[in-house]
């Protein structure tokens, strides 16, 4: 997966670009992980993104960001697609060995129910969007035969260090190092995040490849021909 773009799942009005994008894979974010009829009716467009793009033989592989593995919300994440599985799910907030091992039970029930082979959705880890999630790097290697990745979310890091970094400090690369090296041990791609600003990418694709990253997470759909041309290269 070199190159995927991320989409919030009610965006309707861009659904047709992002199916015939080009990209690899497409990210549905359903939105904040709380209960509320927000994340019901996200829940619903995803099913019937997924269920369009199954009849699209040039559509990107479809994947959805479910609440954190602990959280209350997965489990009516997955509920609501058990009847239209994606190709895959992002795991948000992933805390390494045990959050993915946790999610890939839920997701065997699920397959079960559907009658689906099990361990026919990957996961991709979004898997340092929390200092604690950083120490727990090392643990995926053999976690879960569903690991499809590896990817690096500055942004929510950031966050959750509420303002005790900047921005382009010694310990975010520390981190990114530290991402890079745990895909390796795993046997599956690293993913970086695209910048918001489209005039960084190129520097920012360029970067990345040197450090090891196998591809991008778009956050726009005019990022992904720059995102392809960099890492298909590759």
């Amino acid at each position: 997966m070199r190159s995927c773009l991320i989409l919030p799942a009610d965006a309707e009005q861009a659904l047709a670009p992002a199916l015939g994008c080009g990209a690899a894979a497409l990210l549905l974010r359903l939105g904040p992980p709380v209960e509320n009829e927000a994340r019901r009716r996200a829940r619903e467009r995803a099913r019937l993104i997924i269920t369009e793009a199954r009849c699209r033989p040039a559509a990107p592989r479809i994947f959805v960001q479910v609440a954190p593995a602990r959280s209350a919300v997965v489990e009516a994440d997955l509920d609501a697609l058990a009847g239209a599985l994606p190709g895959g799910v992002f795991l948000e907030a992933c805390a390494g060995r045990a959050d993915l091992q946790q999610l890939s039970v839920k997701l065997a029930v699920r397959e079960a129910a559907a009658g689906v082979a099990e361990g026919s959705t990957n996961v991709v880890a979004l898997a340092a969007q929390t200092p604690a999630a950083i120490f727990q790097l090392g643990t995926y290697a053999g976690a879960s035969p569903r690991l499809t990745a590896l990817a690096y979310d500055e942004a929510s890091l950031l966050d959750a260090m509420s303002g005790a970094i900047a921005e382009g400090a010694a310990p975010l690369s520390t981190a990114r190092a530290l991402l890079v090296f745990a895909a390796a041990a795993a046997g599956v791609p690293a993913l970086d995040c695209a910048p918001k600003d489209c005039a960084k990418l190129e520097t920012a694709c360029a970067a990345a490849r040197r450090e090891g990253f196998s591809g991008m997470l778009a956050q726009a759909l005019d990022q992904i021909e720059v995102i392809k041309a960099a890492f298909d290269a590759a």
